[in-house]
């Protein structure tokens, strides 16, 4: 694109190209042509020649050294900058581009003077350029664990960038973060600053110079140390800039200065989520590897070892997969048959995982044992030994910490091994059963550092106790929704002598778009019109918080205003999902034969059906001894995969992986209209006769049959 001499300067002057560097204008152009062909070399060499001529021209040292910094040259990149900088301090993309480097080589908190110092200036003459060092150190934050960070620098980047493209473009990657369930809740949410301060340090924090405001707050706080406000934007601050320790501490005196017990119990929820896991609170999970020799006869002693059972399949093995895995496990295996006496005394825990990686091209032969750190890894390691063969630890090689559990949730993280082709149906009320116990009994009585090392038991009740004891109950639902857990944490508030939030009236939409998720499960969602209660549901669905969405939908399909087209049938098939998470298989039934009702009419009818028909099976196939599963397969086999015959290659594969008798085949049966099954019979009848007649309806009409 040609320059345009009306346009600012690209020197940074302030004035126009044509009053400026328009000596320039040709032979930078010329540089700009060969960047937009990907000729960085060429652009290097014709910036050469043209800093010849004009040593001291910023235009030609930011460009030079903009590409140095895309080539990967950052020593030579911040020494032509820094020259710029030398010469004119307020130098925006000079500023940012040194700021980039400095973030890449020292990380933000070594930089953190340098990148607001570049903020603070470009967010006024390059907003451009503060959008991409934000997205710089919204990645990194990301990569180093401060979440809050992470989404606040993406926030910044969105409201600095200048084209549409790049709007949208960061727009998805902040819906993206705030739909990763894997991410505390409370940390994929809108927050705003307390008016409280004024205007001075939050110009500071608009131009995302969160460090600096945070210490405006904090003297401010030391002069009104009753201001709720002011420490709780210092917490906010302090959170964004990626000082998890310090924000923790201003959360936790915020909460103790507010009447308001919903925003105490919000300002600790985050202290505690801040610091969760850090220092000795922390379980590991690591990986020991060991080199072998001989992998064949590795997985030989290990399928006749009494201790270690395989759980992978040699004959369905992915290329690249390891050639063996096996769970090392504590209790007695208990046959699939046998497996409705199992409870969660009898229940066998596995204590180690261990994969048997054969030699590439980079790597010898290798098992790879993982287990809790300590006493559990020593363990496995001495039943490993006890197998047989040569285990080699490669000098200098340290256990790899693959996972850190926080330790006030270990007992949560504990998984059991089932004989193959043990029902779903045990597998899931074993861990529903599990599930109450830890919320109900373990989680109750462990000590808990937000409360002083007291288990929540021991506070219940206790009125100094009750704003730390809220934020820990919401911790622990931030962990089981994570977890995808349905827990009744309602009983659970009672438990723990804790009333229930108030709820939040919804006045505007501008309002409903600025709560943070703490707020939105406040909200009633019955005393919403149809209008706000809409908008609540699209937030619920892109935060994806399954309590919210399971409470929103629930209202939402229940208004007759709103039952109809496709909104209503993604909402059906939503909540179906939601009930099969929470163990209600006959609710999640319910809701798939409503989602099948409003598709009918609907635009692509048959597929759609048919894809809500599979839903259904996938669910049904948890349980084999389901009395309405043949039903369906013979629905599917007869009505769909006539039409579709791929359909039936993929049914035949589905029940030999599960190894039932299918009802279309001469020994299986078939299924009546009504429902009723008989032995015998190729099944064939359903479709051609009473099947299709039944209702007194026609078989599905496709354009293009007779």
């Amino acid at each position: 694109m040609p320059l345009d001499l009306y346009d600012p300067c690209p020197c940074g002057s302030g004035q126009k190209l044509k009053f400026c560097c328009r000596d320039l204008s040709d032979d930078m152009e010329r540089v700009l042509k060969f960047q937009e062909n990907n000729q960085p070399r060429m652009a290097l060499n014709a910036l050469d020649e043209l800093g010849k001529k004009h040593p001291e021209n910023t235009w030609v040292r930011t460009t030079r050294g903009g590409l140095l910094f895309d080539a990967g040259d950052l020593q030579g990149a911040h020494r032509e900058l820094a020259e710029v900088i030398a010469r004119d301090p307020e130098h925006g993309f000079a500023l940012a581009l040194v700021a980039m480097i400095q973030l890449s080589e020292v990380g933000y908190d070594e930089a953190r003077e340098e990148i607001e110092r570049a903020l603070r200036r470009c967010v006024m003459v390059r907003p451009d350029m503060a959008g991409n060092l934000a997205l710089g150190i919204a990645a990194w934050m990301r990569m180093k664990g401060h979440l809050m960070a992470s989404r606040q620098h993406l926030v910044l980047a969105l409201q600095s960038a200048t084209l549409p493209d790049q709007q949208e473009s960061i727009f998805v990657r902040l819906a993206e973060f705030d739909g990763t369930r894997e991410i505390p809740y409370p940390f994929r949410s809108v927050y705003a600053l307390d008016e409280a301060g004024g205007e001075d340090p939050q110009a500071v924090a608009g131009c995302g110079c969160w460090g600096e405001a945070a210490q405006r707050y904090a003297i401010l706080a030391e002069e009104a140390p009753e201001e709720f406000g002011l420490r709780f934007n210092e917490g906010l601050c302090l959170a964004w800039s990626g000082q998890a320790s310090a924000a923790s501490e201003a959360f936790v005196v915020a909460a103790g200065l507010t009447d308001d017990a919903d925003r105490a119990e919000e300002c600790q929820v985050l202290a505690q989520l801040l610091v969760l896991g850090q220092g000795d609170d922390v379980v590991k999970m690591v990986d020991r590897r060991f080199e072998i020799d001989n992998v064949s006869k590795w997985l030989t002693d290990l399928d006749s070892s009494e201790k270690f059972v395989r759980v992978d399949e040699p004959r369905n093995r992915e290329e690249g997969t390891p050639e063996g895995m096996f769970h090392l496990v504590e209790g007695d295996v208990i046959e699939a048959a046998e497996a409705e006496s199992l409870t969660l005394e009898t229940v066998p825990r596995v204590t180690a995982r261990l994969l048997v990686q054969v030699a590439t091209d980079d790597e010898p032969a290798a098992i790879d044992l993982v287990a809790r750190a300590g006493e559990e890894i020593d363990t496995a390691e001495a039943a490993l030994r006890e197998v047989g063969g040569e285990l080699t630890v490669r000098e200098g090689q340290d256990d790899e910490a693959v996972d850190l559990v926080p330790r006030e949730f270990e007992a949560l993280y504990t998984t059991w091994h089932f004989a193959p082709k043990t029902a779903e149906s045990i597998k899931r009320r074993l861990h529903r059963d599990y599930v109450k116990r830890f919320v109900t009994e373990i989680w109750p009585a462990t000590p808990l550092p937000a409360l002083g090392g007291q288990t929540p038991s021991a506070v219940a009740g206790d009125d100094e106790h009750r704003s730390s004891l809220a934020g820990a109950v919401r911790v622990l639902e931030t962990r089981c929704e994570q977890n995808l857990l349905a827990v009744d944490f309602p009983a659970v508030r009672q438990a723990m002598g804790l009333s229930e939030p108030t709820s939040v009236p919804v006045e505007s939409a501008d309002q409903l778009a600025m709560l943070s998720i703490c707020e939105l499960l406040r909200i009633d969602p019955a005393s919403l019109e149809d209008e706000f209660l809409v908008m609540l549901l699209n937030r619920a669905l892109l935060v994806r918080h399954s309590g919210l969405m399971y409470s929103v939908l629930t209202e939402y399909t229940g208004r007759e205003s709103l039952q109809q087209g496709e909104d209503y049938l993604r909402a059906s098939v939503t909540l179906a999902d939601l009930c099969e998470v929470r163990h209600e298989r006959a609710a999640a039934f319910e809701w798939l034969t409503r989602a099948r009702k409003a598709a009918a009419g609907l635009e692509g009818e048959f597929e759609r059906t048919l894809q809500l028909e599979m839903r259904e099976l996938t669910l049904r196939l948890q349980d084999l001894e389901d009395p309405e599963l043949r039903t369906l397969l013979d629905r599917l086999w007869n009505v769909y995969g006539s039409k579709l015959p791929q359909l039936r290659e993929e049914l035949q594969a589905l029940v030999e992986a599960v190894d039932i008798v299918p009802p279309w085949t001469a020994d299986g049966g078939t299924v009546t209209a009504s429902g009723l099954w008989t032995p015998g019979g190729t099944g064939e009848a359903a479709v051609t006769g009473e099947a299709d007649e039944a209702d007194g309806e026609k078989k599905l009409w496709l354009p293009g049959q007779d």
